[in-house]
């Protein structure tokens, strides 16, 4: 639903070529306590072996903020409730006693995704770059609210830099449901189709960190 601003983070959708996503996941331990959250379409950071929030739109420079993949859920063992299997991970998790954190991550660099614009994006748009509005996640519904920034990409920015974090692929054509529930190239919100653009995905990185 492109009409209204609700951004859900990325919603995976197939793999390059058209080919199905299997659904498959990496699963990372989370070593040390981490004081933000992890949400459900959140891209994952990582540093010394450690699952990290991003703090930041990726960029080709190598940093904790080099994604790895897309959170997909955590396991863990709670003080209280035992063996727990969430879509979000509270901030602190580590610090209140929750034990055998594991995160999971769908890591294939050549990911389709699904994302929500903070502005409109027109169908000519595909080909061009685009950055990320990275913000906190929704602790009501373990969602992501991260969204595609409109600004830096056609018509409200060039889209032509390296460093940005995505390359826009296609759009999401949905008819309405109802109304003002359709999603077309345009809307005040797109739905966008987009890729890892190739020097930010962690796998594609030379160095290591």
């Amino acid at each position: 639903m492109a009409q209204i601003a609700a951004p859900y983070g990325f919603r995976i959708i197939k793999m390059v070529g058209d080919l199905p996503f299997s659904g498959g996941i990496h699963t990372i331990p989370l070593i040390t306590n981490s004081a933000a959250g992890f949400f459900f379409g959140d891209p994952v950071g990582l540093s010394a072996g450690n699952p990290t929030v991003l703090t930041a739109t990726p960029t080709s420079t190598l940093s904790a903020n080099s994604p790895v993949g897309i959170f997909m859920g955590a396991e863990w063992i709670d003080p209280v409730r035992g063996f727990v299997n969430a879509q979000y991970l509270p901030g602190g998790a580590i610090a209140n006693g929750a034990t055998r954190v594991k995160l999971k991550i769908a890591d294939a660099p050549d990911l389709i995704m699904q994302i929500q614009a903070n502005g409109s994006i027109p169908a000519t748009s595909i080909g061009f770059n685009a950055g990320l509005i990275i913000t906190p996640g929704n602790v009501a519904t373990g969602n992501s609210t991260i969204a595609l920034d409109a600004s830096s990409t056609p018509p409200g920015g060039a889209g032509t830099a390296a460093t940005l974090a995505l390359k826009i692929y296609d759009f999401v054509y949905n008819a309405a449901p109802s109304p003002g529930a359709s999603s077309l190239p345009g809307d005040p919100y797109t739905d966008v189709l987009v890729q890892w653009n190739m020097s930010i995905h962690r796998y594609n990185l030379g160095g290591g960190i």
